[in-house]
């Protein structure tokens, strides 16, 4: 078996809120890379709010990705995406 690969993940959106309140940390999502190229969000895992679950989420189904691979031929994988938000 070999995972999935990432190739880009893209930087996550602040909202007006989080900002405003200068919170920081990471929002996890559960996640199934699937064979056909697709990322499909299973669940929010762990939780920030503000605003920022969603802009996580919305970020995650940017992500690009190679599929995971069994025996050679394209898998679905499910694993744990960490979306971080960091303040400048």
């Amino acid at each position: 078996m070999v995972p999935a690969e990432v190739i880009s993940k893209p930087t996550p959106a602040y909202t007006t809120e989080a900002r405003n309140l200068r919170i920081e940390g990471e929002v996890v999502l559960e996640v199934v890379f699937e064979a056909s190229g697709r990322l499909r969000i299973l669940r929010v895992v762990q939780s920030l709010g503000h605003g920022l679950d969603e802009s996580a989420v919305q970020a995650a189904g940017q992500i690009r990705f190679t599929p995971a691979k069994r025996d050679g031929q394209p898998t679905d994988y499910t694993a744990l995406v960490h979306i971080v938000f960091q303040l400048a």
